[in-house]
């Protein structure tokens, strides 16, 4: 009975770690997956509103507007956004433990951010203006 006393704070925090592991890492997939898809959109002519409402419905409820930044990159400096210039979509997440090892850790540190950008290329012209990310890094 001692030894499972000493051993089961050690097996709590390995399960709690792998779960916030996990959960970090599904909502990192949603957020990458919603900029890909409001990239898409915005590269075949929507508008900022769609593309940010398209991010924002890609994401299962986990962003927010605040969360995205849509912008069009005029790549060859023509000065108009046309077919060939890029649509860049940058999404910023922060993301909170949800296990009680959060509420240690959080003592030290803020909360993780996810970050997830896409870059797409214009097909269609969209009538938009330049500004917002240049591109992802």
């Amino acid at each position: 009975m001692v030894e499972f006393a000493l051993v089961l704070p050690l097996l709590l925090i390995i399960v709690f770690i792998t779960v916030d592991f996990g959960v970090g890492l599904t909502r990192w997939i949603a957020i990458t997956n919603a900029a890909r898809e409001g990239a898409r959109l915005g590269a075949v002519g929507a508008a900022e509103g769609a593309i940010r409402q398209k991010t924002i419905d890609t994401s299962d409820g986990i962003l927010g507007d605040s969360d995205i930044e849509v912008g069009f990159f005029d790549a060859d400096g023509s000065g108009d956004i046309d077919p060939g210039d890029s649509v860049v979509v940058d999404v910023d997440y922060d993301y909170s433990l949800i296990t009680p090892l959060g509420r240690f850790i959080t003592v030290t540190f803020d909360p993780l951010t996810l970050s997830a950008c896409s870059d797409m290329r214009l097909e269609q012209f969209t009538g938009q203006s330049a500004g917002g990310p240049q591109g992802c890094d």
